[in-house]
């Protein structure tokens, strides 16, 4: 372990929602915001000033300047348990930041096609393609236990410092006191497409023309959507989060004008630093009514999407994992999550020596959930279908700690957040997407992107500070 390496546990008894809502105005928030309604995966929420941020555009770079940022930004620091049970912390250390599915190129040369998305819309975004934040020291909450720990480095900034503990005693006292930056939705919270959703249907009846002609057996097609907040971007972020709950939730204010803001409900990829397993877990399906679950179980169609994405991220697995490990823990199951049920599948193995984390996203990058099989040709004809380029959206989003360990979310139900021309107002750019099949029928593809869009929905619809309520409660 580093001389400077640390685990000291905090006798704070608030939840990471007031710690958050009572975090310093002045100093940018990286955050990693897990619901804790399952402890077998949402167990952590991680909390971080933003200090160094390193930037990647794919246009400009190469594969290796990606890979030798993700595995180089968080030195090398022994694991830490913090009880006699030998609970050990997920992070002491190391990055925290999302790589974008513009990325994808550099990891698939082949996907990329002239003229397409890629190319069409390379200048229409400000956002880079990877942006990374070095977390030398944070604060880390166990849903579990419900404690707080203090990690990583002693000498860096001290996180505690960061909140206001005085906040959040004057707001038990004041309970009908207001937050003091508040926010509202734009023109009443309407969420629109950026184009006619008959252009989206056109999309799906393409790839669909694509399946029955055997280029491919499956492609996500997505579309984007746009809305807008005036006034506190954190304040509606954390409104956001509490009242979604989300498995994988993730408020990055990246710099002074950008924020991402994501509520995924799916796991890219998990690393145990000890083990070296990694686990995937795929989504494919989806309704919108819990009176769904029986239908969705039992639909065909919906159960093909998914055992063709398990196949396709068995095989990237298999690029790095040892001879045997691999195996599917869950074929397929339901989940609930917030305004939709999912199907899901669990696929893990044992990440082979001398591999590492850059290696692992090398052979799994993008996630297959969000491409299609197989991957290259449907990553092709989403580069040509496609009406703009997807961003962050549809990469990855998450941590890799200094202790070996790795936890990224495949970045779905998420939001790119960007400062107007009025330095009050934000634009609110938001995808959604679905996998195509041969007898996908293009008005229900819609459908389900829309039941994808509810979330964004009922973030946009509560501009009273729910943080505000939960800390006068306590």
């Amino acid at each position: 372990m580093s001389q400077c390496g640390f685990v000291r546990e905090l006798d704070w008894t608030f939840s990471p929602q007031q710690a958050m809502a009572s975090w310093q105005d002045d100093i940018p928030l990286i955050a990693l915001v897990s619901g804790g309604n399952s402890p077998a995966f949402d167990q952590w929420t991680i909390l971080a000033p933003r200090l160094e941020v390193k930037s990647l555009t794919a246009r400009t770079s190469c594969a290796a300047e990606l890979l030798d940022l993700i595995q180089t930004f968080a030195p090398l620091r022994a694991a830490q348990f913090v009880d006699s049970g030998r609970l050990r912390l997920p992070f002491v250390g190391g990055w925290i930041g999302f790589v974008g599915y513009g990325c994808a190129p550099l990891f698939e040369p082949l996907a990329q096609v002239i003229g397409g998305a890629h190319d069409r819309h390379a200048c229409d975004t400000a956002w880079p393609d990877a942006m990374l934040c070095r977390v030398p020291r944070a604060l880390v909450y166990s849903h579990a236990l419900a404690r707080w720990f203090d990690v990583g480095d002693s000498s860096a900034p001290n996180v505690c410092e960061m909140v206001n503990l005085e906040s959040i005693h004057d707001l038990r006292i004041h309970s009908s006191q207001r937050t003091r930056n508040s926010w509202a939705a734009l023109e009443g919270g309407l969420i629109t497409p950026h184009a006619n959703a008959g252009n989206f249907e056109n999309m799906v009846t393409r790839a669909v023309e694509y399946v029955r002609a055997g280029d491919i057996f499956q492609a996500n097609i997505t579309q984007p959507f746009r809305a807008g907040i005036s006034g506190s971007v954190r304040s509606f972020a954390l409104d956001a989060l509490a009242n979604t709950s989300p498995r994988y939730g993730a408020y990055l204010e990246l710099d002074n004008d950008r924020a991402l803001l994501s509520f995924s409900p799916e796991l890219f990829l998990s690393l145990d630093g000890e083990s070296r397993r990694v686990t995937t877990r795929p989504m494919k399906g989806t309704r919108s009514s819990p009176s769904d679950a029986v239908e969705l179980l039992a639909s065909a169609k919906d159960a093909a999407e998914l055992h063709m994405i398990v196949d396709l991220m068995r095989n990237d697995l298999g690029r790095i994992c040892d001879i045997g490990s691999i195996r599917v823990d869950e074929a397929r199951m339901i989940e609930h999550h917030p305004t939709v049920l999912q199907a899901v599948s669990e696929i893990s193995g044992k990440l082979s020596l001398p591999h590492h984390l850059a290696d692992l996203f090398s052979a799994c990058f993008p996630p297959g959930s969000v491409t299609g099989a197989p991957k290259i040709r449907a990553m092709q004809i989403i580069d040509e279908l496609e009406s703009t380029a997807r961003g962050p959206y549809c990469g990855a989003i998450g941590l890799a700690s200094s202790c070996g360990s790795a936890l990224f979310s495949v970045a779905i139900r998420t939001a790119q957040l960007s400062r107007s021309l009025t330095p009050n107002q934000w634009t609110i750019e938001y995808h959604a997407g679905c996998g195509i099949v041969a007898d996908s029928d293009p008005a229900s593809e819609a459908q389900e992107c829309l039941a994808k869009v509810e979330i964004l929905r009922v973030a946009l619809a509560n501009p009273v500070s729910s943080h505000q309520q939960n800390l006068a409660h306590v």
